[in-house]
């Protein structure tokens, strides 16, 4: 009881003075507003080729005595021609050995390097990076080499390669995010490799060693790969490395062009998963290559790009429909698109899709505040800057925007392209690029109880399977 009367005592104490503290201590000031932001400038790059067209960026960057070398080839599933994921197993098996060393003994090479190698696929390209110390540049390029150029292709690895892939798949089959993807790229994109996001189990199972490697030997090299060396290097050992490593390389085919068809007729998509608490739902349609257009990518980071954009507010924090709603432009080499995606509350679907449509209209009817437009700039700027911050960061934008035909050029321009926005430009660009009567729209849930909301939205109603 004493300890409970001397406790009592001293919380009504804390209390009383507690309730003092406003009268003495001075409002808390208002933070400073920020600045302008500031030009960017990438540090200064030396660009060259090979004889035998392969392209080669160094950039100094930095006082740590590291380096990131990363070799971007053009290739990836634009080349599968039809064989969805034989680009992804021809790099899952290069990654087993190459140069007669297998995976255990390049990763212990690499680490000798102060790094790891590692390569990955992609749509229209595919890349190997390392990060090592700046005096071990010269030897990780010859490793890099190695792995492109010199793969072993064991008939042994084949089937853990193909195990890995069928396990991949299935989690991916099993996922309705990736089951809505799919269906949201075939209607986008029917019948080229940008809407084949799955192979058949039946094609995965089928695909040979001789197909590997007639799959590497059509699609690696020189004339498709562009080399970058960011950091602290030596630049003249860095450039005797790359010529010894890369001199002799076959040039091989310039970078697959296979442009996307015209657009489709716009589309509702029904995919029904009975019982599920859960709609997956995805909103969008193809729009111009977005790299250039900076006014349409500030546009959908005010819609839906980041956590205080007016859809997530809407749905998110307002209604409460889905916890992670997001609007995103995927930069495509042959046609991006622009989509809108969430898990919403099966009962909410319908509401859902609809205030969704009803953002975007009131951005093409109105223009955003000067307050949105300023935060929107710098969001962007920011993430930006931050994001060349690293030497891997640096080497992998430039990589995306050579990818892209922009280059150095854009990024030298960006901060000043988005500082000079106006509300004028993003709802001009909403009006260019979302027109609202050519959205495709995928739902992927119980049918029975969406389906009846669906009905209810004007703009899908009229566009609903039967």
């Amino acid at each position: 009881m004493k300890m409970f009367l001397a406790f009592a005592a001293a919380t009504a104490a804390l209390a009383t003075g507690i309730a003092a503290v406003p009268q003495t201590v001075a409002a808390k000031e208002a933070p400073p507003a920020p600045g302008p932001a500031r030009p960017f400038t990438l540090p200064q790059m030396t660009t060259y080729s090979l004889p035998n067209g392969m392209h080669v960026t160094l950039i100094p960057y930095g006082n740590v005595p590291k380096a990131t070398i990363l070799a971007s080839v053009y290739t990836g599933n634009i080349d599968d021609g039809g064989n969805v994921w034989l680009s992804d197993m021809t790099g899952a098996l290069m990654e087993k050995g190459a140069a007669g060393h297998d995976a255990s003994q390049l990763a212990d090479l690499a680490a000798g390097m102060g790094g790891s190698l590692s390569l990955s696929n992609g749509l229209n390209i595919t890349t190997a990076s390392m990060d090592v110390l700046s005096e071990d540049a010269p030897q990780a390029i010859g490793l890099i080499a190695d792995l492109l150029q010199r793969p072993d292709f064991k008939p042994d690895q084949l089937e853990k390669v193909r195990a890995d892939l069928m396990r991949n798949l299935s989690v991916a089959k099993s996922s309705p995010n990736a089951i809505a993807r799919d269906a949201f790229s075939k209607t986008l994109y029917p019948g080229h490799p940008y809407g084949q996001t799955f192979p058949t189990k039946e094609q995965l199972a089928g695909y040979t060693l001789d197909q590997i490697k007639a799959f590497h030997a059509a699609n690696f090299g020189a004339a498709r790969t562009h080399f970058y060396v960011v950091g602290h290097f030596d630049a003249a050992a860095v450039r005797a490395g790359i010529e010894k490593a890369f001199g002799g390389w076959k040039a091989g085919p310039a970078p697959t062009s296979l442009p996307v068809p015209a657009s489709p007729d716009p589309k509702v998509v029904l995919l029904d998963r009975p019982g599920a608490p859960q709609s997956m739902v995805l909103i969008g349609e193809r729009v111009e290559k977005p790299g250039a257009n900076v006014d349409f990518k500030a546009a959908s980071t005010l819609l839906g790009g980041y956590f205080s954009s007016r859809i997530t507010r809407n749905i998110r924090e307002d209604k409460g429909y889905t916890y992670s709603p997001r609007a995103s432009v995927a930069d495509r080499v042959e046609g991006a698109f622009w989509v809108e995606s969430a898990a919403v509350t099966a009962q909410s679907t319908g509401p859902a899709i609809s205030e969704i449509y009803k953002e975007i209209r009131r951005m093409q009817d109105e223009p955003p505040t000067a307050a949105e437009v300023q935060g929107i700039k710098n969001y962007m700027n920011g993430t930006f800057v931050i994001g060349l911050s690293s030497r891997g960061g640096m080497a992998n934008s430039l990589s995306s925007l050579d990818l892209l035909g922009l280059g150095a050029d854009y990024m030298n321009s960006y901060v000043g392209k988005v500082s000079a926005l106006t509300a004028a430009d993003l709802q001009n660009a909403v009006k260019r690029e979302l027109p609202l009567d050519k959205m495709n729209v995928v739902v992927l849930g119980p049918l029975d109880s969406v389906r009846p909301q669906l009905e209810k939205v004007p703009e899908i109603a009229s566009k609903l399977p039967e």
